[in-house]
């Protein structure tokens, strides 16, 4: 099935709203911004998806090799969006380890770099200290590294602004089986743009279709999303009678 386009969404959704224009601004606004909030919001934390997912380290001849004693490393990666998980390999066992935590907001302190061995170890901490999009990311390793471990990471991808009605930079870069999230979505803001009540309803639609297909979310990330979501809204309120709504959909009830 092939990726819908930006007008596919404007065709459908005229038709709920008694044609009224949504590409008749400058640059074809509103509806650019609405497709591109829609797919920001779907390829933004806490949403990682396998087909928007890379990785740097064996695969592609890319892993990193951290030094002893040395903290920061910066790495080319031109597709960089945020990072999902790290990983160490002990240069001398072979063992692989997870880095349990991993920050792409908050910058990690700076550590002991002293040549004093007994204050070095095996990093449990990542953090992205400095992002340029399109160019190179900074790493900040705690604790500092007492070999040369090598590290493996994997990250969603940097997704592209769309920027036309129709063509490669008007089309979906969401997949075509997930259009009943960004159909639902667009459809309820432009119900939106005519002031039509049902835009909070597809609203909620188009989210719970996004939860119900996101994996792995615990229960802390999904409530801040959606207090944040509803928040950004002005309806704050939703939140809570949303997610139990979600908890009686995941058991079958």
């Amino acid at each position: 099935m092939a990726n819908q386009t930006i007008q596919n969404s404007i065709d459908f959704a005229s038709t709920q709203i008694q044609y009224s224009p949504l590409s008749v601004g400058t640059a074809n606004e509103p509806a650019i911004t609405i497709a591109n909030e829609i797919q920001n919001l779907f390829f933004g934390p806490p949403f990682t998806w396998g087909f928007n997912r890379a990785e740097n380290g064996p695969a592609n001849n890319t892993t990193l090799t951290l030094q002893p004693g040395v903290q920061d490393y910066l790495v080319p990666v031109t597709d960089f969006s945020f990072m999902e998980t790290a990983t160490t390999t002990d240069p001398v066992t072979g063992e692989t380890f997870s880095i349990s935590d991993v920050y792409n907001t908050k910058n990690l302190s700076t550590g002991d770099t002293s040549p004093n061995i007994s204050k070095r170890g095996r990093p449990n901490s990542v953090s992205v200290r400095m992002l340029q999009f399109g160019t190179s990311i900074t790493l900040r390793f705690l604790g500092v590294p007492d070999k040369a471990y090598g590290v493996t990471f994997t990250y969603q991808k940097l997704v592209a602004p769309m920027s036309a009605l129709t063509g490669a930079a008007g089309t979906w870069t969401i997949p075509a089986h997930y259009s009943d999230i960004y159909t639902a979505l667009f459809l309820a803001e432009a119900f939106a743009t005519v002031d039509d009540a049902r835009a909070m309803q597809y609203r909620q639609r188009g989210i719970a279709a996004l939860l119900a297909k996101a994996e792995g979310l615990n229960e802390m990330q999904i409530n801040s999303f959606l207090q944040q979501y509803w928040s950004r809204q002005g309806r704050p309120e939703v939140a809570g009678p949303l997610r139990t709504q979600q908890a009686t959909q995941g058991r079958g009830v």
